[in-house]
């Protein structure tokens, strides 16, 4: 994740006008969040969710792979 700190699925949800099982999905898919353990809540990082929801196929490119790297 980014250095931002991790917002909650609800406050994601809210954000993106978008249910919590979409954002889950997208955290999933696209690697924009994460869970300390199965079956926590979902934490997500403000950043990632910013360019799913810009449809910028070339920074989510960049953003996967600075995460890969850590």
């Amino acid at each position: 994740m980014s250095d931002c700190k991790p917002i909650s699925l609800y406050d994601a949800s809210l954000i993106a006008k978008k249910s919590e099982d979409t954002i889950t999905r997208w955290a999933k898919r696209y690697d924009i969040g994460k869970q300390l353990h199965k079956g926590a809540s979902w934490q997500i990082d403000p950043v990632g969710l910013a360019i799913v929801l810009s449809a910028d196929a070339d920074a989510l490119a960049v953003y996967q792979s600075e995460r890969a790297r850590r």
